[in-house]
Order: C-alpha cells, then structure tokens, then sequence
C-alpha cells in the first residue's frame, strides 16, 4: 500500500498545480451550496399561498399547501445534483489523471516503474475520489444545516428523506468510483479527455431515468429500494474497477504514445 500512498500524494501535487481543476473541485459544489438556499428563500418573499392543501400523487406531498409543495418540489430537484457531482468532479480528474500526464509526458516514467497496475489506479481514483467526494459532502451538510432556516419541518422532511439520505452517502461515491473506472480504463485508449468523458457521461441516464420517474410518482426512492440499488452499485463499482485494470495495458501504452 505504500506505493499507493505515493501515487496519491504524486497525483494531489499535480491537482495543486493546475488551476482549472482546483476551480473544478471547488466552484460546483459552492455554487450547489448557495443556490438551493437561495431558491428556497425567495419563496418566503413571494405571496404564496399558505393555506388549504393540494392534491399530489407524490406521497410526500399529500396535504401540504402550495407552497409548501413547490418548495418541496424545487428543493427535491436541486438537492439530486448532489449525487451526481461526485461523478461529474471525479471524472475531470481522472480523464487528466491519465490524458493529462500523457500530455505533459511524466505517465511514461511512472508507468516504467516496478509499480503494479493496480496499485497505480488504485492511487490514481483515490486521488479523484476523495476530494470529489469530500467537497460535495461538506457542502451538502451545508445545505443540510441551512435549509431549517428557509423551510419548516414538514417540508425538510419531504426533501431530506431516508432514501435521498441513502442516495447522497451511497450513492454519490459509488457512481463516482464507477464513473472513475470508466474514465480510467477510456483515457487509457484515447488521446483526448473529452472523448473520455463524453463516455463516462452515459453512466448518468440509467440514474436520471430513476429520478425522473421519482418526480413524476412513477417509483418513490424509499431506504429499501435505494439500498438495494447501492448495493448492485458496489458490485457495478468492483467489477468496473476489475475491467480498468485488465484493460490498461502499460507496455502498449508505453509504445502507442511515443
């Protein structure tokens, strides 16, 4: 594992230095943070009404007022850009993670190395992973923290529910792990990171189908259903890891890119 520590520090030196992606790891998930809360707020300005309910096929929305049931609507929509930010931060790394150090030719020397290739990406997606990971779940406490102050408990409770718990803790970090196999295994076949990530950019559909389907009262995302999910995640996230390591052929590499 020592060799992977030092992939891991090697990879965060290089994302230290590069501009674009420090504003990539930091300015979505702040603006994630501001934004809901500021959508939430102007509802408290505006001349809603308050009173009388609506009638919702949405389960958790069943009695509440207009209000009530646009901020919950709003709030669940916005909220689900949480789970996939992960993988949006994770995939920008990894795809430089590779094409990037290909670019400025120092993959080569490293790819030299004694080092396995497992343990190469093994540091290279913990490198992506954790603060992909990491700033999008501050930044949701965050949000979790702030979001008492612009709506009451009712409906904090629609939109932070069990299932949309299970979804940012599992979910996030399995689709960014999955998406991070994906660009790995890509980067290590193309010269160009937008082709890379236009691939790993597929992983997105399967999930909003799923919310989509959620919002319009097709299938509600419970704790059991999304556990469940995460867990067929997990699995998807180990064999896409598996697949990345038998697919980066370093020798090839070596001679494809000179």
């Amino acid at each position: 594992m020592r060799r992977v520590f030092v992939i891991l520090q090697k990879e965060w030196i290089e994302i230290r230095q590069q501009w674009t992606l420090l504003f990539t790891i930091v300015l979505p998930p702040l603006f994630l943070t501001v934004l809901p809360l500021f959508v939430l707020a102007q509802f408290n300005r505006e001349n809603l009404q308050t009173h009388g309910s609506v009638s919702i096929d949405y389960p958790s929305m069943q009695g509440m007022t207009f209000k009530e049931a646009l901020q919950t609507q709003v709030g669940m929509q916005l909220s689900i850009m949480y789970v996939l930010l992960p993988g949006i931060i994770t995939s920008v790394i990894a795809s430089y993670s590779v094409i990037g150090e290909k670019t400025s030719r120092t993959l080569e020397p490293v790819l030299a190395t004694p080092i396995r290739t497992w343990e190469l990406l093994l540091g290279k997606s913990l490198a992506a992973l954790i603060p992909g990971v990491g700033v999008t779940w501050l930044s949701g406490f965050i949000f979790l923290l702030g979001l008492p102050f612009f709506v009451d408990q009712r409906v904090f409770g629609a939109i932070v529910s069990p299932g949309w718990l299970v979804l940012f803790l599992l979910w996030s970090p399995l689709l960014a792990l999955i998406a991070i196999a994906i660009m790995l295994a890509v980067s290590s076949r193309v010269n160009d990171a937008r082709s890379a990530q236009q691939v790993s950019a597929w992983l997105i559909i399967p999930f909003l189908a799923v919310f989509f389907g959620q919002l319009a009262g097709v299938q509600v995302l419970g704790p059991v259903f999304t556990v469940i999910v995460a867990l067929i995640l997990g699995v998807l996230a180990i064999v896409t890891l598996w697949v990345a390591v038998r697919i980066f052929q370093r020798e090839t590499i070596l001679t494809r890119w000179k």
